[in-house]
């Protein structure tokens, strides 16, 4: 997925860093950054966003509006020990998105940081991603409110998209049954199977973030069909050759205990 907007006046865009400066930022701020973060800015330092929002992991089905990352610098990520401090918030967070009083944060109460939503005023926080890298995976275009997710596609609309050749509209597609209020889950992962070999390699970015997302649930109930659909689905992504969708599904299958 392209990640960085166009856009000809971005205020949040700043000027090319380098590893050295990136590693010095490090140093100042006591954190190590995402390595998926680091390699954002080094393509882009900052900026608007090619998408207009983010999914939530696990919980309510939401999604939350975004449209930009911070770069690595001033203004950006290094004004965060600031917003931290005006606002009262925990000094194990990292602001990387946002303005007045919400914000995206890396909390690093972890070894490895997940991503968090806070909004000040109406104390909400939500976890949004285990990872700054899954964060980035569950990013989408879509025409939901920040509010609630609306499905608008039935089985069948989907099936039809699935097979066809918008690969933007199959993600979107796949992306919005996720949270889905009683959703046939064998259906979902047989398209998940399905799409697991799809030829173009963010499809199958969108599968294996879903396969993350699903499998301690799905190896954890009694359905032997969902799970061998589920364990199919990972095993073609194991051979997958992006070297970021292997990297992934390897990841799935470690920390879920998977040995076949």
């Amino acid at each position: 997925m392209k990640i960085w907007s166009e856009e000809t006046e971005d205020i949040y865009r700043l000027p090319e860093i380098g590893q050295e400066e990136i590693h010095r930022i490090e140093v100042e701020i006591k954190k190590d950054l995402p390595e998926r973060y680091k390699e954002l800015v080094l393509q882009q330092n900052g900026g608007y966003l090619n998408v207009n929002s983010v999914l939530i992991e696990k919980g309510n089905p939401e999604c939350i509006g975004i449209d930009h990352i911070y770069g690595a610098g001033s203004p950006g990520i290094l004004d965060s020990p600031s917003i931290v401090k005006e606002w009262g918030l925990a000094e194990n967070l990292l602001i990387f998105s946002g303005e007045g009083n919400y914000w995206f944060a890396l909390d690093y109460s972890a070894n490895t940081p997940s991503v968090i939503y806070i909004e000040q005023e109406s104390n909400k926080l939500v976890k949004v991603a285990n990872s700054f890298d899954s964060f980035l995976k569950n990013l989408s275009t879509t025409a939901f409110t920040d509010d609630e997710l609306e499905m608008e596609w039935s089985q069948e609309e989907a099936d039809k998209i699935f097979s066809g050749i918008d690969y933007a509209l199959i993600e979107e597609v796949l992306l919005s049954f996720q949270y889905a209020e009683n959703l046939d889950m064998k259906w979902y992962l047989t398209k998940a199977l399905e799409l697991s070999t799809h030829p173009n390699s963010m499809v199958r970015e969108v599968v294996v973030s879903i396969l993350r997302n699903n499998a301690e649930e799905v190896l954890a109930e009694a359905d032997l069909t969902n799970q061998e659909l589920l364990l199919k689905a990972l095993r073609n992504l194991l051979e997958d050759p992006n070297h970021d969708i292997k990297n992934e599904a390897e990841d799935i299958k470690e920390s879920n205990n998977i040995n076949s």
